[in-house]
């Protein structure tokens, strides 16, 4: 059986007491070492006394049953915040609906109403649905995900006034959930039953749509054969439709031809052809402009930017950006702006305005919170507590992640969620509290190998190797180095290989395995080589020389600082400051 308690640990929510009055329960005692105020009693308002019920009482047990019910749920008003209530009663809500029957199922008596009811409120559910997923808590999706449930349930019983179209938004709705989620199985499952429906609703964009989300997950899961056929099978749609728009006229016409162009700049950029991607949303943007479409110029000016950035090119990055910016306002779009200033944001940081950057990020900061995206709000704080964490700041830099870790956790994001714990270990490690640093790297950790985040992974038990070199324990901290390479040799990061292979260098020379220091060092040197690291290729040449030199091998040692010395004067000095 699923208990609440068992749904809010898969869910990461920090242990909290909680005392939820349900009908006929008595409250749960606090644990141990929890604060109470004893001898208080909370009066109740006149509205809610409850009556004594006497034996004559001639009311029906239901009767009975509905006012304890309206009690409880007044109480539970009272007791619990309202954002966390709204968490709750979702996962309240779901895991009832589990363990009464293993499925989700409608609460109203279907075979009772009509065909045109069950259609009425079945689309009523599913914009209830809507509302809550837009409020991006881990309680909301789920309580959306019931909704969305319950109105597919009622669309089969409607017979013919059940809309193909309406069915698959619903799964489209329920595979965008999952993913969220993270549960990306059950996601794909509800994009394939999406297709038929957008065949049959002939609606082949959305079709597409679904075929590209497809594409997404299977990408991300590592499967790029399923990857790519989906994509084709994309791409074959959008440019189908593209021809079948070409060959109308009117506003219309150009405006369903942009938003072909726009979705097949949006698959190549997926598949990572950026030239063709561009070529594609420069021809989607000529159209949105001549049919005077505001937030189609915004989203494909946002779209070229994000191109332009991943490809190093910041200044027109951060053009396409500023030229997007007055046009959601004008829709207006909170959304699209606050995305836009967090894009400027982004760009003016690889660009080394950290002032402007913050300037950016502050702006949108607001916006999140004004349309109530918690995932967006707490990814600002971080973004924002980076620059700090930069900018030798490290307290309020903390503040900051500390103030984005409950958001990552309300809103289900685990990934981001690791992200912040890392980032809190990094400032107290760099602080010299070793004991909280190994804390939250290892709360990091489970999490990254819970959703099987190899990368970050490897970052983090890196990290923890550090901590244990720190506190001067050299075979833990190799310990860690070693978990961290093995997992860095699979995903190819470079950068991270060479700097773990350095570490595990200076450790095997500590502990006076001199070769294996030596055959770690001199593959570390030859990375940062290959990669143009001078800066990073000194520092590993003067430890490999003196490793060399700690062995007796005099001229080996004095190629190395030779080495060392010539990288050294090879660096120019802007690029110097710059690798510091």
């Amino acid at each position: 059986m699923i208990t609440i308690g068992k749904v809010l640990r898969r869910i990461s929510f920090k242990p909290v007491l909680i005392t939820i009055l349900m009908a006929g329960s008595i409250p749960v005692c606090p644990a141990q070492g929890t604060q109470t105020v004893q001898n208080q009693t909370r009066q109740p308002a006149p509205t809610t006394r409850p009556r004594t019920i006497k034996p004559t009482d001639k009311r029906t047990d239901s009767k009975i049953t509905t006012e304890i019910e309206t009690l409880r749920k007044r109480s539970f008003r009272i007791i619990v915040p309202p954002l966390m209530r709204s968490n709750l009663e979702g996962l309240y809500e779901y895991t009832h609906r589990i363990n009464s029957g293993n499925e989700i199922k409608p609460d109203i008596k279907q075979a009772e109403l009509s065909a045109l009811q069950k259609s009425e409120m079945a689309r009523s559910l599913k914009n209830e649905a809507v509302g809550l997923k837009n409020q991006g808590t881990a309680g909301s999706l789920r309580s959306a995900a019931i909704r969305l449930e319950e109105s597919l349930q009622l669309w089969k019983g409607a017979g013919p006034l059940s809309q193909p179209g309406e069915i698959a938004d619903a799964l489209v709705q329920l595979g965008s959930i999952s993913d969220a989620l993270g549960d990306r199985q059950q996601a794909i499952s509800y994009f394939q039953q999406s297709l038929p429906l957008w065949r049959a609703a002939g609606d082949r964009n959305n079709e597409a749509a679904a075929l590209t989300q497809l594409g997404r997950i299977h990408t991300s899961l590592g499967e790029k054969q399923q990857s790519q056929n989906y994509y084709n099978q994309a791409r074959l749609i959008v440019q189908t439709t593209s021809i079948m728009s070409a060959s109308s006229s009117g506003v219309n016409s150009i405006s369903r031809e942009a938003t072909t162009l726009f979705n097949l700049g949006k698959l190549y950029e997926e598949q990572g052809q950026q030239q063709k991607s561009f070529e594609y949303y420069q021809q989607a943007y000529a159209r949105w402009q001549n049919t005077n479409d505001k937030t189609g110029q915004a989203s494909t000016l946002n779209a070229m930017g994000s191109l332009a950035a991943r490809s190093g090119q910041l200044p027109q990055a951060a053009e396409f950006f500023r030229q997007a910016l007055p046009l959601w306002r004008e829709v207006p779009d909170k959304r699209g702006e606050a995305v836009t200033l967090s894009n400027l944001g982004f760009v003016a940081d690889a660009g080394g305005d950290k002032a402007k950057a913050l300037d950016f990020y502050s702006r949108a900061l607001p916006l999140w919170r004004e349309i109530s995206d918690r995932r967006s709000e707490a990814t600002t704080l971080s973004d924002i507590a980076n620059l700090h964490a930069a900018l030798n700041r490290p307290d309020l830099a903390l503040k900051l992640y500390l103030e984005a870790l409950p958001l990552r956790r309300l809103s289900g994001d685990r990934r981001g969620e690791a992200v912040t714990l890392n980032n809190i270990g990094g400032i107290y490690a760099s602080s010299g509290d070793y004991v909280k640093a190994f804390e939250h790297y290892f709360q990091a950790l489970e999490i990254r190998q819970e959703i099987n985040d190899k990368r970050g992974e490897s970052v983090t038990l890196a990290n923890l190797g550090f901590v244990h070199q720190a506190t001067g324990d050299k075979i833990e901290a190799l310990n860690s180095y070693q978990k961290s390479l093995e997992i860095t040799r699979r995903t190819n990061d470079q950068y991270r290989l060479a700097g773990t292979l350095n570490s595990i260098g200076e450790l095997f020379s500590a502990l006076n395995n001199k070769q294996r220091a030596v055959e770690a060092l001199e593959e570390s040197v030859s990375i940062w080589r290959t990669l143009g690291e001078r800066e990073h290729e000194k520092s590993s040449l003067a430890l490999l020389a003196g490793v060399y030199s700690s062995i007796g091998d005099k001229t080996k040692s004095i190629e190395a600082y030779r080495l060392s010395l010539s990288t050294w004067k090879l660096i120019p000095p802007k690029d110097f400051i710059k690798g510091k």
